[in-house]
């Protein structure tokens, strides 16, 4: 379409067709890049910064009480719940509901702790080896554990009803290493592990590079209506026969040459390629940026999905890492005490007030108290090895635990109900969300096909350039150039097979949403046992502990009489050992419901929604 010379329209109708649409583009490439700068914090850095302005909902339930207070629910700038960290706060008693405290009628054991001395010891590979320490507390029932109908508000709890007290290791019993020492060592705290993992982990990083990409498809999306530019240069040339549109048959030789938006006319017809060009069907640029929308939401959620599983997972292997040492420590104190018996028995067998037969059952039991010390130190390399390769880290240099006295620690009401726990997951799951995220992207295609054979498709395009040529028939073949613009609008409906592939479409689709719905109720399903099993895994953890405690009183002073009786050749060597076993039962008994019940805690932290709490263990009472 002519409409004047070139010096009035190439530039400026150029320029003024292509201006909104560009600035429309930039706009968006700016929110999206707004947006993807803010899902690349962590979970923990998010939590270190000021909060920003948020929209919070009270929730309509009903409190109940005893039960930890239900999450508000908050919303991000997106319009969509985003599950808070948990905090624990301080509930009241539920009147008549069963209580874990011991009653005074249960004459509960007195307290007994593991504890680090790293000043204490014998010497393993030229190293001081920290020793199991033993105390006997008070025997008073509120001094053996807290009431945990109640949990701090500060953040996590440690029961501090231990009171260490250093056995006396004056006998120092060489013992052989069974692994290797590590070229280098590295002390690590429960907190420092999270904070590596959260940055370095590459499963939690793929999962959050997975944001970036639907960011990515979302922009794509939202930019459909949004015009291309093209350029360039055509050149047309023609020789032979060419028949015109009445059917006659001419003797042609003919050439053009097009240079401006677009590119590809011939004679009378419109650019092939338009200047500025739009082609989208309008229920895909309707329907696309909010199923991409719901998939960028998805993804988002299901980085912090795999977040807390990645960083519950390096939780419990930092709890298994503390419970190795103190096994290991544990196993120290027994192998002691047991050279302790040889030493007795040896001195009565030479001297003749005592049989042979008792020093070498003596050793023997000795001997396998090493081979127990040499397991443990096994079990210490294997557990830091799993720590060290979920943090990323190089397995040679070992990682030594902080943190100490192992000891309970409360995160979760263990009088909450689990009605109340089960309401709280299901409300700040972050899998849940994305879940519900994909039924929402799910809703959308299918209404995006229900729309399609309603809503038509678009074409738009728009070229301005210098256009012009010539034949043998208008001389000159390469001349009379001047000013050109064409203006193109199409709009056209379409019906897919006469009806029936939009019908497999919307069936597709439709099914497609089924399968989000009941991926949404399986997980619902999922969320509720980890709830069920980690609450009753809590309990269940914490009456093995009041078990091991007497467990460990009653082999403790049944060990220190019979020890007492063969160093004055009274009782008979077999009866101690015999203690002894019943002893470093108790010990490795102890330290493994400790770690069960911690394990435990955490487990139902995370299955409420939220990561793994910055714990400091080194200090009561403190969290990060």
């Amino acid at each position: 379409m002519d409409s004047g010379s070139l010096e009035r329209h190439p530039i400026v109708r150029i320029a003024a067709a292509a201006a909104a649409p560009m600035a429309a583009a930039l706009l968006v490439v700016g929110c999206v890049s707004d947006e993807a700068a803010r899902y690349r914090e962590s979970a923990y850095h998010q939590q270190a910064q000021p909060p920003a302005p948020r929209v919070v909902i009270p929730s309509p339930s009903p409190q109940i009480a005893g039960a930890p207070q239900a999450p508000a629910r908050v919303v991000d700038s997106l319009g969509i719940p985003t599950p808070p960290a948990v905090t624990a706060e301080p509930t009241p008693a539920v009147a008549g509901a069963a209580s874990l405290a011991p009653s005074p009628n249960d004459a509960p054991p007195p307290p007994i702790a593991l504890a680090l001395d790293p000043k204490a010891g014998a010497q393993i590979a030229g190293k001081p080896l920290r020793v199991v320490t033993t105390t006997v507390g008070s025997t008073s029932p509120a001094s053996v554990r807290p009431d945990p109908s109640t949990v701090a508000a500060a953040g996590p709890r440690r029961d501090d009803a231990f009171v260490p007290v250093t056995l006396d290791p004056n006998v120092k019993v060489p013992s052989p290493a069974v692994i290797p020492a590590p070229a280098s060592e590295y002390p690590i705290d429960l907190a420092t592990a999270l904070r590596l993992a959260d940055v370095d982990n590459p499963t939690i990083n793929a999962a959050r590079t997975l944001i970036l990409e639907a960011l990515a498809q979302q922009l794509t999306a939202r930019t459909l209506l949004v015009p291309s530019l093209n350029g360039g240069v055509s050149y047309h040339d023609h020789v032979g026969p060419s028949q015109r549109s009445a059917g006659t048959i001419l003797n042609l030789t003919q050439q053009s040459l097009y240079i401006g938006a677009g590119a590809s006319t011939v004679t009378a017809g419109t650019l092939a390629i338009p200047g500025v060009s739009i082609f989208s069907q309008l229920t895909d640029a309707w329907y696309e940026p909010l199923a991409a929308r719901q998939k960028v939401i998805g993804s988002r959620f299901n980085a912090m999905a795999t977040a807390n599983d990645i960083l519950l997972d390096v939780a419990l292997r930092h709890l298994d890492l503390l419970g190795a040492h103190a096994a290991f420590e544990a196993q120290r104190a027994s192998e002691v005490e047991a050279y302790e018996i040889v030493r007795v028995t040896d001195e009565y067998s030479t001297t003749g007030e005592g049989r042979q037969a008792d020093a070498e059952r003596a050793k023997a039991e000795w001997n396998l108290r090493r081979a127990d010390v040499q397991k443990a130190e096994e079990a210490m390399g294997v557990a830091a090895a799993r720590l060290a390769m979920r943090l990323n880290l190089d397995p040679s240099v070992r990682l030594l635990p902080i943190g100490g006295p192992l000891v309970p620690l409360f995160l979760i009401n263990l009088e909450s109900t689990q009605q109340e726990l089960i309401k709280i997951a299901l409300e700040r799951r972050p899998d849940l969300a994305t879940r519900t995220a994909q039924i929402g992207e799910a809703d959308y295609h299918k209404r995006q096909e229900i729309g399609r054979p309603l809503l038509p498709s678009l074409f738009f395009g728009f070229s301005g350039g210098a256009f012009g040529g010539g034949s043998n028939l208008a001389t000159p073949l390469v001349g009379r150039f001047g000013g050109r613009t064409d203006v193109d609008v199409e709009l056209y409906w379409t019906l897919l097979n006469m009806g029936a592939g939009n019908l497999a479409l919307i069936k597709e689709r439709d099914a497609q949403l089924g399968r989000a719905v009941a991926e949404r109720q399986r997980t619902i399903n999922r969320a509720r046992a980890e709830v069920s099993r980690a609450m009753a895994d809590s309990r269940a953890a914490y009456n093995k502990i009041s078990i091991a405690r007497a467990e460990l009183v009653s082999s403790g002073k049944g060990f220190a009489e019979d020890l007492a009786r063969s160093r004055d050749n009274v009782g008979k060597p077999i009866e101690v050992i015999n203690s002894l076993h019943l002893l470093a039962e108790a010990r490795i008994h102890l330290i493994n419901a400790l770690v069960e019940f911690d394990q435990s805690q955490f487990r139902l932290w995370v299955a409420l929604g939220s990561p793994p709490p910055l714990v400091d263990m080194q200090r009561p009472g403190v969290s990060g």
